[in-house]
């Protein structure tokens, strides 16, 4: 089988993470092409670590709307005649004029977070109300409620297909990363939990700022390191302008479950999600997620078995549940720990791979 994976870019960020190792995964049995929209040199973050097995192209789009690349990407798709077209994020919108028109190959399309917001306005929803109101795309959605979104939002079934992510190699050695997080700790005596993800409004890191400052001023031993790209200005200095000891920007790194398994726990805040791939990465390293309740993480997470899940996203809720974290039991926490990487079994990339696979096929009757 032949199959065409399309995504905007590939920078730091959970879609484009699942990209890779979906891509990697498909083409160990299946000739797999993986179109980049923008150019790889400024977007490419995690395009070394894609196989040699696949083809890469880059489509160097201008930024802002090219309506240039509608047309260049349905030629590109006429002449690759892939058995199987899958798209991600806004690569649905720039395929319109490829799956608009009944053709023998299949499309499909991945909602990688809440249907209404992805969708978003103006040319993006329209495109994607008649993808899949014309039945010209196949829906994917990655949890239990991304599907009960996308069933809302479009009064349309879809395919469930949970996300995956590779095991982890723990013969590696993470003793540097655990030096880095000791020697940042203004507190030698703290806990630390890092919280990795690109800052931006979505991903929440104000208020978590704000919380861990705010309990070190009430007397816990709490600090956080926050990896990822600054992609909002604003958020990263509203961060260093709290001027809090305790939190610590480190940017990007290419190693983040090295960070999950060296820290005491892992920090996702967001105010809305799909299905995280830093979950399953926490999970695969048997580290102890701490989260706010939103979108498919209430799916993933059971409060107090194999993570802890906050009352909601603002400030207050937050400290609540990192102070129940700091008042858990050496071994409360090694049960978690057992738990967590426990729930791995259920998002492993191998499975998630096949279950694509079996719905390309069954499309391809």
């Amino acid at each position: 089988m032949k199959v065409l994976e399309i995504i905007p870019q590939l920078s730091q960020g959970g879609a484009e993470r699942f990209v890779i190792d979906l891509c990697n995964e498909l083409s160990k049995e299946h000739e797999v092409i993986l179109v980049v929209l923008h150019n790889v040199d400024n977007h490419g973050f995690f395009q070394k670590e894609l196989s040699e097995r696949i083809r890469l192209i880059s489509m160097n789009k201008r930024m802002g709307m090219d309506w240039k690349l509608f047309f260049r990407l349905a030629k590109l798709i006429r002449k690759e005649n892939p058995d199987v077209v899958h798209t991600h994020l806004r690569g649905i919108v720039y395929s319109f004029l490829a799956y608009i028109r009944p053709s023998r190959i299949k499309f499909i399309h991945t909602v990688h977070n809440d249907a209404k917001i992805e969708a978003g306005n103006g040319v993006s929803k329209w495109c994607r109300k008649l993808a899949f109101g014309l039945k010209r795309v196949h829906p994917v959605t990655i949890s239990e409620e991304s599907q009960r979104s996308f069933e809302k939002f479009y009064r349309l079934p879809s395919t469930l297909i949970y996300n995956g992510r590779p095991e982890y190699n723990f013969n590696t050695d993470i003793s540097a990363v655990r030096q880095e997080l000791e020697r940042i700790k203004t507190n030698k005596q703290a806990k630390i939990i890092v919280n990795i993800a690109r800052i931006q409004p979505q991903k929440n890191q104000l208020p978590l700022s704000k919380a861990i400052d705010n309990l070190n001023k009430q007397g816990y031993a709490i600090e956080l390191a926050i990896i990822g790209s600054k992609a909002d200005k604003q958020i990263v200095n509203d961060i260093e302008t709290l001027n809090s000891p305790y939190v610590h920007l480190l940017d990007e790194r290419t190693n983040p479950r090295d960070y999950m398994r060296a820290a005491d726990a892992f920090c996702l805040s967001s105010i809305y999600e799909g299905m995280p791939i830093t979950l399953i990465e926490c999970f695969s390293v048997g580290a102890v997620p701490l989260c706010t309740p939103v979108g498919g993480i209430i799916n993933m997470i059971q409060d107090g078995e194999n993570g802890l899940l906050a009352k909601g996203s603002n400030q207050e809720d937050i400290e609540e549940m990192i102070k129940r974290f700091l008042q858990y039991t050496p071994q409360d926490i090694e049960r978690l720990q057992r738990n967590s990487a426990e729930s791995f079994n259920h998002f492993d990339m191998t499975n998630c791979s096949q279950m694509y696979c079996k719905l390309m096929t069954v499309l391809n009757k």
